[in-house]
């Protein structure tokens, strides 16, 4: 993912451009324009290679470098649909790829209390319409309160009474 300040060097017929809410610009690979649903809408209706300039006004430059290295992850690989509801710690349910993007991308150095990319990518998701990551992150989440009583619950998300 290229951040980029004009658009007169894209190629337009391998990239669109998503402008982010704190209005930074980036090249985004068509590649993986079929995980995004938001984007693969806007795609279909318009002719091949074509300028497209795709606001995002949900999505912050931060939470869109943790999507694209999602969908760049998974770009050329098939997503594993998450059986619901979780059967087992999802560290066993998912590939080691994905819970690495959870622990290290997601939570802030594992910590579950340092949760604030996974909720931003988990809003991003969900307004990009990127089914599989919205999916994972809810699945983090539901992780992260299993086996929990509710004072940890509140400890977790710093929630005082």
């Amino acid at each position: 993912l290229t951040e980029i300040t004009e658009t007169k060097d894209v190629n337009w017929s391998t990239h669109i451009v998503v402008v982010t809410r704190d209005n930074k610009k980036f090249e985004f690979s068509r590649d993986v324009v079929p995980m995004v649903r938001l984007i693969q809408d806007l795609v279909q209706d318009s002719d091949e290679g074509c300028e497209i300039e795709m606001p995002l006004p949900e999505v912050d430059s931060e939470t869109l470098q943790c999507i694209w290295e999602y969908l760049d992850q998974h770009k050329t690989a098939d997503v594993e649909k998450l059986e619901k509801p979780l059967k087992d710690d999802l560290k066993n349910l998912v590939n080691e790829a994905d819970w690495t993007y959870i622990t290290t991308t997601l939570l802030e150095d594992g910590d579950e209390k340092k949760n604030k990319k996974l909720f931003y990518t988990l809003k991003g998701a969900n307004f990009m319409n990127i089914e599989p990551l919205r999916d994972l992150c809810c699945a983090a989440i539901a992780n992260m309160l299993r086996g929990k009583n509710e004072q940890e619950i509140l400890d977790l998300f710093g929630i005082t009474e």
